[in-house]
């Protein structure tokens, strides 16, 4: 399904938690709650709020406004609750399965940002990774139930699925930080084709599986080290205006700028290119799906 709105949210929580948040210019292991005793007699509301409130407003706003958008724009409330089957990656599908690696990608993206806030908020780390995935599934999974009210929607399980995968995923990364420092996952926006709406023009959208050659320790002093092996899906002419369809899977190449920008203490932009893929760095070679 189209997710401009989430994948918008996606895209901006991940931008401003790594701005605003402590947790994402470095290890999320090393971060701690704020020392009380250095802050100032004079703070705002939402600093003096209780961790676990916090968590309630900031998952309640996020699941109210998805709701409302909903009810304005996507015919919430419009029908009874019903099912849906989209399928999968088959080339008859609306999106060729480009919609599922938007609804996966998506997931995991928010549950990183998640995880960091409550980080930055106090949550240990295993708690702050358990709520993280909780929060971006919980909100999938409100979002998928309210497209079962929608008479143009529906309730797709397949969705449901890439959501848990997503979701999953940011908790297996989280668990396991050697295999972290080796994946990303990412989606690159290339202007190919003609815009029809950046966040679910999906023609122009790239997802990929990315190996840091960084991560591996034997690499740590060999000019390999800076650069990055991509394994993607896309798709192309699933737009409404467009005839030809192609789905293809896709092997790249590219310089590692998270690293690059991580040596240069960018700690923050550094954190948002482990999601966010450079237009036009990836040199690929494709071969069309059967």
């Amino acid at each position: 399904m189209k997710r401009n709105p989430f994948k918008l949210l996606a895209v901006l929580s991940a931008l401003t938690a790594t701005f605003i948040s402590p947790a994402f210019g470095g290890d999320l292991a090393n971060i701690t709650a704020p020392d009380q005793g250095s802050r100032t007699a004079h703070i705002g509301w939402w600093d003096a709020l209780a961790k676990e409130k916090k968590a309630l407003y900031v998952n309640v706003a996020a699941a109210a406004f998805i709701s409302l958008y909903g009810a304005a724009d996507w015919n919430y409330g419009s029908a009874s609750f019903h099912f849906t089957n989209e399928g999968w990656f088959e080339k008859d599908t609306k999106y060729g399965g480009a919609d599922k690696m938007g609804h996966f990608w998506s997931t995991y993206t928010l549950a990183d940002t998640f995880t960091g806030l409550y980080n930055s908020w106090g949550y240990n780390k295993k708690r702050a990774g358990r709520y993280g995935v909780f929060s971006a599934w919980g909100i999938q999974a409100i979002m998928e139930l309210d497209d079962g009210t929608s008479e143009t929607q529906g309730f797709d399980w397949n969705d449901m699925t890439m959501n848990t995968l997503g979701a999953l995923t940011s908790m297996l990364l989280a668990q396991y930080p050697e295999i972290d420092r080796k994946i990303d996952v990412r989606v690159e926006y290339a202007l190919n084709v003609p815009v029809q709406g950046i966040f679910d023009d999906y023609s122009n959208m790239y997802y990929a599986l990315v190996v840091k050659l960084d991560g591996f320790d034997a690499l740590h002093d060999s000019w390999l080290q800076w650069l990055e092996l991509h394994a993607g899906y896309c798709t192309q002419g699933y737009e409404a205006a467009e005839v030809d369809k192609e789905r293809r899977t896709y092997l790249g190449i590219s310089l590692n700028f998270s690293h690059l920008l991580h040596q240069h203490d960018y700690h923050k932009t550094g954190k948002v290119l482990e999601y966010l893929q450079v237009p036009y760095t990836v040199p690929k070679v494709f071969r069309k799906a059967s």
